[in-house]
């Protein structure tokens, strides 16, 4: 891994391995300076992409066409009942803490969408509205959700998007997550390692977009907020806690304060959980929870593991530095076909991703490129392994 950070250090590898850091005059543990991601990867010996090489496979980076973006429109509360058929349960597609949403049929857009409705008293929800309409009205991504229009009455606020007819990614992870009335006409796909690969590059890919493009934090990542179109490509949704990104005077983001401090448990950042901080790496961090329940079919936080093991980090605590070990921990539904390598790339980026130290953390374009790295190893059927509870 050494021969590569040498790289990033303005030297051949001859001539990084002809000025070890270990034998030189400046600080062993610092080689980097107050590069504290490249520091941190050398203790660790963390192998790092090389992203100068062209991708290999079937996964090779393409440039990615965002799809033109669809008109926005205001829409008639009464177009609202009568495409969810006065908001009929057999409609439904989700209930949370400011509203429900339905499956909203609107001929006038010819676009079937997905209705988020609450009420206008509640303060806290508005906020949340405002954020979203706000984001999304700027967005244009493929995988990002789009945005259909927006409807306010004396009662009812609503925000309506595209509507994704395989649902979210949490139902086709989890048996407990059952889906709503809306989608049962759609059965759950087994997600195959392919499939799975695709949907961490397009939410990769997604952040970067936020982070990039539009300036933004999105603040709440987690599969239960990736939803799937019909061909399974990811869309990232709930933009409720999107908060723009702050820079210093040289244009260097820094991190910003908020409060209330809101977030899911065992998926937010603990910059954010502990002293409400918040910047593009908590989101890095949350993506790097997002790999480990995406590829290891847990839940990022679970009250029936042991408290020590409740967080997701904790409960593969023993796995981390055991490679060998890490088959045992992969999602059953994947059975034996997998990439054994591509598995270690990717908890190598998870388990950078979620570093406590925020300056540690890489960047998101960073972070896809040893995601792109992982999908373009072999798949092969591999012998069986004994999949034990570390519970």
């Amino acid at each position: 891994m050494k021969r590569y950070l040498c790289c990033f250090k303005g030297e051949s590898s001859s001539q990084g391995a002809a000025r070890n850091p270990q034998s030189s005059g400046g600080n062993a543990q610092r080689p980097f300076g107050d590069n504290e991601f490249l520091n941190n990867a050398w203790r660790n010996n963390l192998e790092l992409p090389d992203d100068r090489l062209p991708p290999v496979n079937s996964f090779a980076e393409t440039p990615r066409v965002s799809p033109p973006r669809l008109p926005y429109f205001t829409i008639r509360w009464e177009e609202i009942l009568e495409g969810t058929q006065n908001l009929d349960n057999t409609n439904l597609l989700g209930e949370g803490n400011f509203g429900q949403v339905y499956r909203c049929n609107l001929p006038r857009l010819n676009q079937v969408g997905a209705a988020k409705i609450q009420k206008v008293e509640n303060e806290e929800a508005k906020t949340e509205f405002e954020a979203e309409i706000t984001t999304l009205h700027r967005a244009n991504h493929p995988n990002v959700i789009n945005l259909l229009g927006q409807c306010v009455t004396d009662e009812d606020r609503v925000i309506v998007y595209q509507f994704m007819p395989r649902g979210s990614l949490d139902h086709h992870l989890y048996a407990d997550t059952r889906p709503a009335p809306g989608l049962q006409q759609q059965r759950n796909a087994v997600l195959s390692w392919e499939r799975r690969m695709s949907i961490a590059l397009g939410v990769a890919e997604a952040l970067i977009y936020l982070h990039e493009e539009l300036k933004t934090v999105h603040r709440d990542l987690k599969v239960a907020n990736v939803l799937l179109d019909e061909d399974f490509v990811p869309k990232l949704t709930d933009f409720g806690l999107a908060t723009r990104m702050v820079h210093d005077a040289n244009g260097i983001e820094k991190q910003s304060q908020i409060d209330p401090i809101k977030g899911t448990m065992g998926c937010i950042a603990p910059e954010t959980e502990g002293s409400g901080l918040v910047s593009s790496k908590s989101d890095v961090y949350s993506y790097g929870v997002f790999l480990l329940t995406l590829f290891t079919g847990r839940k990022a936080f679970d009250r029936a593991r042991p408290a020590a093991s409740r967080k997701i980090n904790g409960w593969l605590m023993s796995v981390w530095t055991r490679e060998d070990y890490l088959p045992i921990v992969l999602d059953v539904a994947l059975g034996n076909t997998y990439s054994a390598e591509g598995i270690k790339r990717l908890f190598q980026a998870a388990r950078m991703c979620m570093d406590p130290n925020v300056l540690a953390r890489p960047t998101m374009r960073f972070v896809e490129t040893m995601v792109r790295q992982a999908a373009a190893y072999d798949v092969a059927t591999l012998p069986p392994v004994l999949r034990r509870d570390l519970v």
